[in-house]
């Protein structure tokens, strides 16, 4: 088109890819906008032939799909996820979605004062169905920077996510390592918006529910979090319960909050029980686990049957558990998002942990957001729950709030060379707002 031939005339290597997927390939050059200017840019032009590469796929998966339903028995629906899939693989081809996604987060950050993250800056009069031209983002990819940002950067991205994620309902989908920049003047930009999920505000409720639960280590709420989040199913609740189920996924949930990733997990709970078990070889320590982690099911199941009056035996029990559990479509994207963050800011810090990075926009989202769902959150953190009660004030929570609260505004502004903030708006939010909260906490005839 016309606005190719513009951009051609004016590159000498744009026969030179600088990057190249499997749907497109992307030029670095010069070009000449319509009011005269001259800019570099990075153009993305679509393969030929993609479109049936990718139907011929996708109409293989789901032909299998039922099969391996049956053959896994597996309460979940394979064809479903296919759907999922394809809907992601199709909508990256739309490169004027994709101008749109991007345009979308630049005005949704500017918006809310989050000048810390960014994406590449679209020029429409030079993008087409199959041609996508951005201003060029000048950076290093964050996995592989050495500045002393990283680690802020990486705090930045994540935050960015959960925005995303629970705020904005648009989440990038796709943040490989190759699509995380740092930027010159020490923004993060994320690149290529091709692949998205839309969030609706039921699922942004439920997430933030169960993010502030795991933040709170109120593990006692999370089977109702996953029947919310559709992981399991709610006439399946008391089964699962009954199994000891809840036993080994607190405390993997309580060592997963420790941070490290899975290798830093790995080394504790060794640590753990060599310390219990001395002498044993990692084989051995292997079956002591197994065996303590049974007798703490055993008991639970023992509990569990006795306040619920579920009596069925340890096969009855996993047999009507084996289709009590399901993937849900939004999970194959959101989960592929925040895998990828946690293993760059695992390279940046060891010991990283993302659900503890998680608790400052928690924080902040909890204060203020007036929705009922999120005032119970709130309340729940701060009181805490006695016997399915609210207890009194949790000092300890309260405290972790106002931190989470700061780290989140200072985390997302921008620095300037002085070292000062270019967002003096966001301290007096933040003043003002925990001035309110306080107030109304210290107040209330709860307190």
């Amino acid at each position: 088109g016309a606005g190719l031939i513009k951009i051609e005339t004016q590159g000498k290597a744009f026969n030179e890819p600088v990057a190249s997927a499997s749907i497109g390939q992307v030029y670095r050059t010069q070009a000449t906008l319509s009011d005269g200017s001259r800019k570099e840019v990075a153009v993305k032009v679509q393969r030929p032939n993609v479109l049936s590469e990718i139907a011929l796929d996708l109409h293989i998966v789901r032909e299998f799909a039922p099969t391996y339903k049956w053959l896994t028995r597996s309460a979940t629906d394979y064809q479903g996820l296919a759907n999922e899939w394809g809907r992601g693989f199709i909508a990256e081809l739309a490169y004027t979605e994709e101008a749109s996604n991007t345009m979308k987060f630049n005005d949704d950050m500017a918006k809310r004062g989050l000048n810390a993250v960014t994406a590449p800056i679209v020029i429409p009069e030079l993008s087409t169905e199959r041609i996508l031209t951005t201003e060029w983002v000048q950076g290093t990819r964050l996995d592989r920077s050495d500045a002393s940002d990283v680690t802020r950067l990486c705090s930045v991205a994540l935050n960015a996510y959960l925005l995303m994620l629970l705020e904005t309902g648009t989440l990038h989908c796709d943040p490989h390592p190759g699509n995380l920049l740092r930027t010159e003047d020490g923004k993060l930009c994320i690149l290529d918006w091709g692949m998205t999920l839309d969030t609706q505000p039921d699922l942004q409720y439920s997430l933030l529910e169960f993010v502030a639960h795991l933040t709170s280590e109120q593990y006692d709420k999370v089977p109702e979090d996953l029947i919310k989040l559709d992981f399991l199913k709610a006439e399946r609740l008391d089964t699962v319960v009954a199994s000891g189920f809840l036993e080994p996924l607190t405390y993997i949930l309580k060592q997963a909050k420790e941070g490290g990733g899975g290798k830093k997990v790995r080394e504790r709970i060794f640590d753990e029980y060599r310390e219990k078990y001395p002498g044993l070889s990692d084989e051995e320590l292997r079956y002591a686990m197994r065996d303590d982690m049974q007798q703490q099911i055993e008991k639970a199941r023992e509990k569990a049957s006795a306040v619920t009056g579920i009596t069925m035996e340890v096969e009855e029990l996993q047999k009507k558990n084996r289709d009590a559990f399901r993937i849900p479509e939004w999970f194959l994207y959101t989960s592929r998002a925040f895998l990828t963050l946690e293993g760059i800011c695992l390279q940046a810090d060891e010991d990283y942990s993302i659900i503890q990075s998680c608790f400052p926009y928690i924080a902040r989202r909890l204060l203020n957001d007036d929705d009922p769902r999120a005032e119970q959150a709130l309340k729940e953190l701060i009181y805490g729950t006695q016997n399915g009660r609210e207890g009194g004030v949790d000092v300890s929570s309260l405290s972790d709030l106002v931190d989470g609260f700061s780290t989140y505004t200072s985390t997302q502004k921008s620095v300037s060379a002085n070292g000062k903030s270019r967002n003096s708006l966001v301290d007096t939010e933040t003043a003002i707002t925990l001035a309110k909260d306080g107030a109304d906490i210290v107040l209330s005839s709860e307190g």
